[in-house]
């Protein structure tokens, strides 16, 4: 559910995380630094998404990176969702602006990648458009994440061939 303050968009889940059992988005620290760089270095001061992005930073609940479960949406995560009932959407959330004309991607300066940040699948949560419309975005399934990969070959839940040896 969106709440307006001060013409910002506070992002509420409706289900709330397993993750971290309060509804707050789940953020690793190294996540968390790249967002608040980004907050100034890639948005200008009268973007929409500056307080948006500064309402999650300010909500989110911050671990150690190596400590975010694996069911956690983070930057480099290839996610799955339905916006508003429609077809299934599989995007690899990214940071930067980049515009890829084959849909791959969602940015979290946009307002579904930043609904989707810390979240996990089960959950729906909603998200403002620029023009005040609500989406509606059910998180379905985590093809990937980042950190759990790098877990898995930390403790050698990967063979690198007799090369790594």
């Amino acid at each position: 559910m969106s709440i307006r303050d001060n013409g910002a968009t506070r992002l509420r889940s409706l289900h709330p995380a397993p993750a971290n059992g309060n509804g707050r988005p789940l953020l690793g620290l190294h996540d968390y630094g790249r967002l608040e760089i980004a907050a100034f270095q890639e948005l200008d001061m009268l973007s929409p998404m500056r307080p948006r992005l500064a309402r999650l930073l300010s909500e989110a609940r911050v671990v150690p990176s190596p400590e975010i479960p694996a069911n956690v949406i983070t930057l480099g995560t290839t996610v799955r969702y339905r916006v508003d009932g429609d077809r299934m959407e599989r995007r690899l959330l990214t940071l930067g602006r980049e515009h890829v004309p084959s849909g791959q991607y969602v940015s979290v300066l946009t307002p579904v990648g930043l609904a989707l940040l810390g979240r996990t699948p089960g959950e729906t949560v909603e998200a403002e458009t620029f023009n005040g419309d609500i989406l509606r975005i059910v998180i379905s399934m985590l093809e990937h994440q980042p950190e759990a990969e790098a877990r898995a070959r930390s403790f050698g839940g990967y063979d690198d061939g007799p090369e790594a040896a």
